[in-house]
């Protein structure tokens, strides 16, 4: 949030990537849904690694609306930063 919040930065869009444990922040149980929702709607994309997903239990379902899934976060950090976006790590 602190990001968006700087006048400072001149920002085109935002993404968060998230996998491995990441994976809890976007789910609808998430306590951080609250903060997950109020990204989404300053319009924030927000990704989540197919690949965690596979071998839990959960499913896009159980995913926050609006939260797309791309399938390798790694890969799709690698798009992003080769369309301009910078890597920003936790």
């Amino acid at each position: 949030m602190n990001l968006l919040e700087d006048e400072t930065v001149n920002l085109d869009d935002v993404a968060l990537v998230t996998n491995s444990g990441g994976l809890q922040l976007v789910t609808t149980d998430s306590p951080e849904r609250a903060r997950v929702e109020r990204l989404l709607e300053r319009d924030v994309t927000i990704k989540q690694c197919q690949n965690t997903i596979e071998g839990t239990d959960v499913t896009t379902a159980d995913l926050i609306d609006g939260v797309e899934l791309v399938p390798s976060g790694v890969g799709e950090l690698t798009r992003l930063q080769s369309d301009g976006y910078a890597y920003l790590p936790p």
